[in-house]
């Protein structure tokens, strides 16, 4: 079931046109049904009436007048329909009689079966059947629905008939009527339905469209005043859980920016007795030993400085932007960065697009492209290059700004280059020291500057040494 929506609407429809269709179904075979009971009837009634009015008429005259009166009678057979009577204009009724005339006939027989009188069309003639009841003829291309009966007073058989498609034609017409009123009854609740089910489901659909525009860090509790009885519990299950998860996120935020400014003064003062020991040491081994620690606080230092900048990063706190020189930004870096270079003997070149600007936060920017440099000077071996590009790219969306870190280190592997942005990850065989949280920095802080991070080989790389592209798009 992918919509429940559509499911109920599918649903419900359905079962409402079976409904019908049975109904429809059912009223046709019982208007059916009492339509033939009401022509039995009917036919019933004609024949008892014609044989009660030959006998008035006929039965009392001598047999002489009786003869002559049904020869003036019998002179030519009685239509139903006047010979006067014109349908030509298409009704089936006027003010002279009813076109169904020729579809009612009936006949008078004595008891030795030969015929007396009758009302019928020239082309119909009822067959002689001595049998009281209702019965069926075929004659003139048609059937014929008759009712006959016997007269013992004056020995008259009478037949009334009526042609099937009478009755055909008025239970058509009943169900075409009741299957015309059906197709709009259904029109009618189809969308009933439809404008039932959609507001309904109005305000499930405003606690969805709530959930979908949140923002990754966003943890208010939903808005749950409109919500229906049927999901109450489930929203506010949702709402517990997502105070749980702000309380135990902000209980991880808060110990991590103590635990980052707590460790900064210890190893301040660890660095400072270290660089004591190396100046006042007399043996190489000493100065050796000092020098190990120095390196070991100073990598220290570097993890605290990431940690309190993750910190600061899902803290949630608004960015201000605004007009940053990129040009300035990248000869900063460079002269920032350019003592870590020489002393790892690596080339570092920075290339930077004329009037470059960028709507941004600087300082935000400036931490971006560290950890991207930095990573690139640690990872690359002596005698390598590592360059920072700045560039505009037109695309089809328009005027973008690509700001890309090149290196010729060892690289990362395709199948591994999603892994490397998650925390504390390293790849197996690193030689290079470090804490895994750079490029995890980086993702959250291109993320929270409107940039998509994409990891690619490096065009300085070679066969031997691919190394690494970390490439930003501000579109």
């Amino acid at each position: 079931m992918k919509s429940i929506r559509s499911f109920l609407r599918r649903s419900l429809i359905g079962g409402v046109i079976i409904v019908l269709g049975a109904a429809a179904t059912w009223s046709y075979f019982d208007a059916r049904e009492q339509i033939d009971e009401l022509f039995d009837a009917q036919l019933a009634q004609n024949a008892r009436m014609l044989g009660r009015l030959y006998q008035s008429e006929l039965a009392s005259l001598s047999p002489v007048a009786r003869q002559q009166r049904l020869q003036e009678m019998t002179s030519g057979q009685f239509s139903l329909r006047p010979p006067s009577l014109s349908f030509a204009d298409g009704h089936e009724k006027s003010p002279l009689g009813h076109v169904y005339e020729d579809k009612l006939v009936f006949q008078m027989w004595d008891a030795l079966g030969q015929p007396l009188l009758g009302l019928s069309t020239p082309s119909v003639m009822l067959d002689y059947l001595p049998l009281p009841g209702y019965a069926k003829q075929h004659t003139d291309h048609h059937d014929w629905f008759t009712f006959t009966l016997y007269f013992p007073d004056s020995g008259i058989w009478v037949t009334a008939a009526q042609r099937e498609d009478v009755r055909d034609e008025l239970t058509g017409q009943i169900a075409l009527h009741n299957v015309l009123a059906l197709v709009v009854g259904l029109l009618v609740i189809a969308l009933l339905i439809g404008v039932a089910v959609s507001r309904g489901f109005r305000p499930v659909l405003r606690i969805s469209r709530q959930i979908t525009a949140r923002q990754p860090g966003y943890l208010e509790p939903l808005d749950a005043s409109e919500a229906p009885d049927e999901i109450r519990g489930m929203v506010d299950a949702l709402n517990g859980l997502l105070r749980r998860l702000a309380d135990t996120l902000d209980k991880e935020r808060r110990f991590t920016a103590n635990a980052a400014h707590e460790l900064r003064t210890p190893l301040a003062g660890i660095k400072v007795h270290a660089q004591n020991v190396e100046a006042d040491a007399t043996d190489e081994n000493s100065r050796r030993s000092a020098r190990m620690i120095v390196d070991g606080v100073n990598r220290m230092t570097r993890v605290v400085e990431q940690l309190l900048t993750l910190s600061r990063l899902e803290s949630g706190a608004e960015v201000p932007r605004s007009h940053v020189d990129l040009g300035h930004l990248a000869h900063e870096l460079a002269r920032d960065l350019g003592p870590m270079a020489r002393q790892r003997g690596v080339g570092m070149s920075v290339d930077v697009t004329p009037d470059a600007q960028l709507i941004s936060h600087e300082n935000g920017l400036y931490v971006l492209l560290r950890n991207l440099l930095d990573n690139a000077l640690r990872y690359t071996p002596e005698g390598g290059e590592v360059r920072l590009s700045i560039r505009r790219r037109e695309t089809s969306l328009g005027d973008g700004l690509i700001m890309e870190v090149m290196d010729t280190g060892p690289g990362i592997p395709p199948r591994e280059r999603q892994r490397v942005r998650e925390r504390f990850v390293r790849l197996a065989g690193q030689n290079t020291s470090g804490s895994g949280l750079g490029l995890s920095i980086v993702d959250e802080l291109a993320e929270r500057l409107g940039a998509e991070l994409t990891l690619d080989d490096s065009p300085l790389g070679s066969a031997a040494s691919p190394g690494l592209s970390a490439r930003l798009h501000f579109g």
